[in-house]
């Protein structure tokens, strides 16, 4: 498969997805920060940036897989880590209950669930939404800047969004539970919204942390699988022109 048709077959799962976040975040109104904006849009440019500049536009490794003939399977061998783990029942379990806690159940939460709680649950929702986008639309880049997508996003959303939402569901939990002894009214959706934020919490530093750092990283560490570009200086990523190791 060549870039051209990499880009079009993503093409459209892009734009759904990202009309999706655009309309969460006109929605949750200043809920979603500059920041998490800023992130979410610049470290996709980053990495398309990097390919350019630092890895040729990717050339040696597109090149190697027309000359031999070999067609990219983002769900096969080209998938997270090389393909290894796509069709491991193991896998395939964690792959839905991370999509479940983190991107099924919130977006349910922002549309079903009371106000405030739509509130803080939309900016980590952002951040999963824009992942996808990224990870759907990087598929000619560099094994290198592909793998940095899923560890980069989680990264940020961990130690921002994610973490707010966990510490404002605990407040919010204690409130309710104020409430309760006043009102007599229990309302189980906040019980439910400070499992789900720190389930999803614990589940991302796993992920972060044991998965992805340990588990799928080193999978591209192998230069003959992922084409290793020679650069031009020690301190500089910018590549020696027309000497890319084969």
């Amino acid at each position: 498969m060549t870039k051209q048709q990499i880009d079009t077959a993503t093409l459209i799962p892009c734009l759904l997805l990202t009309l999706l976040g655009s309309f969460l975040v006109w929605r949750a109104g200043d809920a979603v920060t500059t920041g998490d904006l800023v992130f979410s849009m610049g470290f996709l440019a980053y990495i398309f940036v990097a390919n350019i500049v630092s890895f040729n536009s990717n050339k040696l490794q597109l090149s190697h897989y027309e000359k031999n003939n070999i067609a990219f399977e983002p769900m096969g061998k080209h998938s997270l880590g090389r393909g290894q783990f796509i069709n491991e029942s193991e896998f395939l379990m964690y792959f839905g209950i991370s999509k479940v806690i983190s991107f099924l159940i919130p977006l349910l939460l922002v549309f079903l669930g009371p106000a405030d709680i739509a509130v803080m649950v939309t900016p980590s929702l952002v951040v999963v939404i824009a992942q996808a986008v990224a990870e759907q639309s990087t598929g000619s880049c560099h094994d290198v800047l592909r793998i940095m997508i899923p560890i980069g996003y989680s990264s940020y959303r961990l130690f921002g969004p994610l973490k707010i939402w966990a510490l404002d569901a605990w407040m919010l939990y204690h409130l309710e539970q104020q409430e309760q002894l006043t009102t007599g009214k229990f309302q189980f959706v906040y019980t439910f919204n400070l499992l789900l934020a720190w389930s999803d919490l614990a589940f991302a530093v796993w992920n972060l942390f044991g998965f992805l750092l340990l588990r799928a990283l080193p999978l591209y560490f192998d230069k003959e699988d992922t084409p290793r570009v020679e650069m031009a200086y020690t301190l500089l990523p910018l590549p020696k022109k027309n000497k890319m190791k084969v």
